[in-house]
């Protein structure tokens, strides 16, 4: 299938916009906060494409949401066209892309941390151009975008923690309201999609028909996307331990005044 040119400017004119964000950054942070001039360059940088990607979050989350509950895309649907799942796709393509440019030469924390992202922008590029091309899955596409949702309340925690308000009750709050958006919108709404997908392979005789590569697309998404969801909520929860458990020792460790 083609790529329409209609999606093309969908996906130029996103990548665009999240780069003028990413820009738009500095100055917004720097009139909200005083503290995010004293940073250093590379954790700008930080701080700068955690802004664009949870304004991105903020956008696109919702509306994935509003296609999910609002229109008809059923899970069983293979062969079925739902335009704005492609402008999604297009609009994803876009910000993947954005994201690529802003991290050339960036370093990551770890060799794991460069493989993982690098990883997921390589599966995300392919699935985007494929959900933009092919009327095929919809319903599967858009649960992708749909984690979208996630994304302002874990880059909104990045930029706290970098500006100095990793002990104030703001960052507190945002860890929780991170993991109930993470675990409904990555964890709990792909696992059932995931459900859908595997009785769609074995029942569905059109999935069978798909083109090799656009079924490898979703297969492959589910995998990778699954993992490392998986793999980043285990995180969440160890540390979300780990931090209530710090705060009931010390708590119990502090002097009782009578």
């Amino acid at each position: 299938m083609a790529f329409e040119t209609f999606l093309i400017v969908v996906a130029a004119s996103s990548c665009a916009t999240w780069l003028a964000v990413f820009r738009l950054s500095s100055v917004v942070l720097t009139w909200l906060c005083s503290t995010y001039g004293g940073l250093s360059k590379h954790r700008r940088h930080v701080v700068d494409d955690s802004f664009k990607a949870a304004v991105y979050g903020c956008f696109a989350g919702p509306l994935a949401w509003y296609a999910y509950i609002c229109t008809e895309i059923p899970p069983e649907g293979v062969w079925l066209d739902v335009p704005l799942v492609r402008f999604l796709s297009a609009l994803y393509m876009g910000s993947i892309l954005a994201q690529l440019i802003v991290t050339i030469g960036f370093p990551y924390a770890s060799k794991t941390d460069f493989i993982l992202y690098k990883m997921h922008h390589a599966v995300s590029l392919y699935s985007t151009y494929i959900g933009a091309s092919y009327p095929a899955m919809p319903y599967y596409a858009n649960v992708c975008y749909m984690m979208q949702l996630s994304n302002p309340s874990v880059y909104l925690r990045v930029i706290l923690k970098e500006l100095g308000y990793k002990d104030s009750k703001y960052y507190t709050w945002n860890g929780a309201v991170m993991c109930v958006t993470f675990a409904v919108c990555r964890v709990l709404v792909t696992s059932i999609a995931t459900f859908n997908l595997v009785k769609v392979m074995v029942f569905q005789d059109a999935f069978s028909r798909l083109p090799l590569h656009v079924s490898l697309c979703y297969i492959l998404g589910a995998l990778v996307f699954n993992s490392l969801n998986y793999y980043w909520f285990s995180l969440m929860c160890k540390r979300a331990i780990g931090h209530l458990w710090r705060n009931n020792k010390k708590q119990t460790s502090e002097p009782i005044l009578k």
